[in-house]
Order: structure tokens, then C-alpha cells, then sequence
């Protein structure tokens, strides 16, 4: 992280959506008793109510198996609202903090074709199956439904030896490249806030925050990226520069976590009090109390809400992607 997470249900493949659960039989399957899974579904909208052809409660196997996620990350040390009422794909994806293997349980149709398109080293062929995917989706879904499970699929493809890594890296610059080019065709909406994008010093992996500075294009925001490995100082001197509102920064997994918050504390010292700073990737997902004056943002959906609660500014120069 990459600023994770995926949002729309995806099927999984080889698994039954019939309620075989009871509800008088889900502690013992998963350890979460009855109030406490009402509390969530009040709170998050999950685990769905469901009942048998005689009105019993009852679980699908699919919630079961999203419960046992769950029950695996929060002993992990995720809480719950990092992880609870997220989709399968998600729970997978944030799995991959932890360090564990994700199986593959999903028939995703373009992961498939693109891996397959890499490891002929097809570039043509790969980016025409990104455009087919992305011209029946908006950015947030493709983000979403076709660049998040491909990142899965090919780390976990290199994990069983089907690919060599540099298949690995030539997919993510590919990417990178191709969301480049997208964020380049939208303008700006005047009054929408101005957004710094960057990675701070040691962290290198850029796709996650491209992606979100991609959603946030979409939604009409003013979005300045500056690259990755960015020293503090820097990083404020260009903050100033470029007016910005709002300074984003992504720790990936990969960042050492004893850094994150001493980088983030620093960073709110450096920047003027209204300017704003978000932080989001793996790396956050396991800071248990919050720095003040900074918002953890854990997927797409955070950040347009984010972006939607900012106040208006008066204007901004049209220009995106810098």
C-alpha cells in the first residue's frame, strides 16, 4: 500500500450463498456471539440478516467465512471499523499486512487475462485489456474491481513461482503509466479542494496513493503528486508553494511502523494548522491511537468522503497531475 482496500462484492468461486448457519450455532462457528453481531450490523451493516425457508436466523457461508477473517485480523490488531463490514476482497487484501498468503478464491475474469498478458511481456495487449475494463467503469470501480484483485493475483502469482518478479514490476509500472495518463484527462472543478500527493522519506511504493489521487481526479480535485521519498522539509516547502489543502501521504506495508507516526507528528508541526493531512496504506492500519490533526483514510471510499467534506475554496488554477 498502496492506500488499499476493494469495495464492491466480487463472486467467489466454489462457495455457497445458502444460509447454513444457524444463528443459535454462530458463536460456536466463529467465536462472535449474537449481541455483538447485532451491534455491528447496527453500527456497520454486517453480517446481513438471513433466515431458512422456516424463518430461522441463519448464516450464509459466505458471512461465515467474512467472519473468520475478521476474527483473524482483529487478532492481528486491526479494529473493528478497519475491517468490519468490508467485502471478502477487502478482508484478502488486508490480509496481505499481516504477511499472510492470500488463496486464490476468485474468478476475476481480467486478473486472469492481464497476468497473462505479462508474462508474455504483451504491453499492447495488457494496456488494451486495462482500457476495455476501465471504458465500463468509473475510476473507483476499476480501481476497485480491476486494479485491486490484479495486484493480489500477481503477487500471488509470484509467490507460487508462476511469474519471475520482474513480470511483477513491469505490471505495476504498467499501471502506474495507464492511471498517469487517466488523472491527466480530467480537470479540475473550481472550489474543489487542492491535494499534495507524495510519499514520505524511505517509502518507495507509489501505485497505492496513484490510485487514490486517480479516484479523487475523478471526484474533480485539484491533485499535485510529487513523487516518492520525499524529505519533510521538502515536502512542506512544497505544500507552501502549491497552496495546497490537503497533504496525502501512503505508508505501505513494507514502511517500518515505529516510523509512522513519528513522521506523521512531525509533519503536523511543519505544515500550517488549516492544512490538512491524510494518511492512508497498510502501514497505518496498525496505529492504535491516532496522531492529532491527522486523518487515516483506509480506502477509496474514506477519501472521497474526505474530499466531499472539505470546505469550498474559492478557486484554483486548472491544472491536475502535476
Amino acid at each position: 500500500m498502496a492506500w488499499t482496500n476493494v469495495y464492491l462484492p466480487l463472486p467467489l468461486a466454489n462457495m455457497s450463498t445458502q444460509p447454513i448457519v444457524l444463528a443459535s450455532e454462530i458463536e460456536r462457528e466463529t467465536g462472535f456471539g449474537k449481541d455483538q453481531l447485532r451491534k455491528w450490523r447496527q453500527r456497520f451493516g454486517f453480517p446481513p440478516a438471513e433466515s431458512t425457508a422456516n424463518s430461522k436466523a441463519a448464516y450464509s457461508r459466505e458471512t461465515v467465512d467474512q467472519l473468520l477473517l475478521i476474527k483473524r485480523l482483529l487478532e492481528g490488531g486491526f479494529r473493528p471499523r478497519q475491517v468490519v463490514g468490508k467485502t471478502a476482497l477487502e478482508l484478502e487484501t488486508l490480509k496481505l499486512a499481516l504477511g499472510e498468503p492470500v488463496p486464490i478464491v476468485y474468478a476475476v475474469e481480467s486478473t486472469q487475462a492481464l497476468i497473462a498478458q505479462i508474462k508474455l511481456i504483451d504491453l499492447a495487449g495488457f494496456s488494451a485489456i486495462l482500457a476495455e475494463e476501465r471504458a465500463s467503469q468509473t475510476l473507483i470501480d476499476f480501481v476497485r474491481n480491476t486494479v485491486t484483485p490484479l495486484l493480489i493475483g500477481i503477487g500471488d502469482a509470484w509467490r507460487r513461482d508462476e511469474i519471475d518478479i520482474h513480470h511483477e514490476h513491469l505490471c505495476t509500472c504498467c499501471v502506474e503509466r495507464y492511471l498517469q495518463a487517466e488523472v491527466l484527462k480530467f480537470k479540475p472543478r473550481n472550489g474543489l479542494p487542492s491535494i499534495l500527493f507524495a510519499l514520505p522519506p524511505g517509502e518507495h511504493h507509489l501505485l497505492g496513493l496513484l490510485m487514490t489521487e486517480a479516484v479523487l481526479a475523478e471526484q474533480g480535485a485539484r491533485t499535485i503528486s510529487i513523487g516518492s521519498d520525499i524529505p519533510l522539509n521538502h515536502l512542506k516547502l512544497a505544500a507552501l508553494a502549491c497552496k495546497a489543502d490537503v497533504v496525502a501521504l501512503s505508508f505501505s506495508f513494507a514502511y517500518p511502523a515505529r516510523d509512522v507516526v513519528p513522521t506523521l507528528v512531525h509533519l503536523r508541526r511543519l505544515l500550517p494548522g488549516q492544512m490538512q493531512i491524510w494518511a492512508g496504506g497498510a502501514g497505518v492500519l496498525g496505529i492504535r491511537k491516532h496522531p492529532k490533526g491527522v486523518r487515516i483514510i483506509t480506502d477509496f471510499g474514506e477519501a472521497v468522503t474526505a474530499l466531499n467534506n472539505l470546505p469550498l475554496q474559492r478557486s484554483a488554477p486548472e491544472q491536475s497531475g502535476l
